[in-house]
């Protein structure tokens, strides 16, 4: 039997606010102190490996039927999920963020590489894998997790503890990973494509010195500002934005992309994380001349 279920999901850099969905705000702390626990004594627990093998097999059975790519498990995500799994018990509640705990896109980026631009968890305690999938699946806001056609990758975690099974199935999807070289060149095929489109002349792109680097400053400065940029390079238009896919150009680099007074443009790209950013972005700039 089903005691209690929770479902959650986050993008990247998107504030707001939610029960079912919600994205992680804006800025957050950069310090993450130890989480704060019920009590100082461990509670007796054991990982059942066999139940969290089931709920990946079950999760993908069920993508199956719907028709959807199925999850890929990362060792890196089971961590996260099987440390939060961990607070649960040791406080006796179903809960996504405890006090002093990192929040979930942080949380995965503290013990796993993959570069992530959503995450979603579902969280409950049951007397077996096949209840919990079940009860999951008869729940919207569950179900909706667990067949969001975006997700590619997932840790799931099973706890024993006074006869509960607690359950945490840990989502994210995995961008594409690509060079500053390939970055480069995906951001000047959008260029050449909004040219075109606009019956515009294609634009001779040249690579101004430590454009790269400068680019990374803004990471470093958690602001993709253009005006970081202006005193290094004059005479141009600076365009700067962040992007988990870096060939999606925002509206006003299209709108300043169609100035047929423009005859040059240089790109620069870092990929970088920081507290804005746990798992990591593209950043930008395109400077137009």
């Amino acid at each position: 039997m089903l005691w209690a279920l929770v479902a959650f999901a986050m993008m990247a850099g998107d504030p707001g606010t939610g029960t079912a969905t919600q994205a992680i705000p804006a800025r957050v702390q950069t310090s993450q102190p130890t989480p704060k626990t019920a009590s100082a004594a461990r509670v007796p627990s054991s990982e059942d490996s066999a139940a969290e093998r089931e709920l990946l097999e079950l999760a993908n059975k069920d993508r199956r039927e719907a028709g959807l790519p199925l999850l890929r498990s990362d060792e890196g995500l089971a961590a996260a999920a099987r440390a939060h799994a961990q607070l649960m018990v040791e406080n006796a509640q179903l809960e996504h963020q405890f006090l002093g705990e990192p929040s979930l896109l942080q949380r995965f980026a503290l013990v796993s590489a993959l570069r992530l631009d959503r995450a979603g968890e579902n969280i409950a305690h049951d007397s077996c894998a096949a209840g919990a999938e079940q009860s999951f699946m008869e729940s919207a806001a569950h179900r909706q997790n667990l067949l969001d056609p975006g997700f590619n990758v997932a840790g799931f975690a099973a706890i024993r503890s006074h006869g509960r099974l607690y359950v945490v199935q840990d989502f994210g999807h995995e961008v594409s990973t690509h060079t500053v070289g390939q970055t480069r060149e995906l951001v000047s095929q959008a260029v050449d494509r909004v040219r075109s489109e606009a019956r515009l002349p294609a634009l001779s792109q040249y690579e101004p010195a430590k454009l790269d680097d400068a680019v990374c400053s803004l990471a470093k400065e958690q602001h993709p500002s253009s005006r970081l940029l202006e005193t290094a390079y004059d005479n141009r238009r600076i365009i700067t934005y962040t992007q988990s896919q870096p060939e999606i150009l925002p509206q006003g680099a299209v709108r300043l992309l169609h100035d047929r007074d423009v005859r040059q443009f240089a790109v620069g790209s870092c990929y970088a994380r920081n507290a804005t950013y746990p798992s990591g972005i593209y950043w930008v700039a395109i400077l137009l001349y």
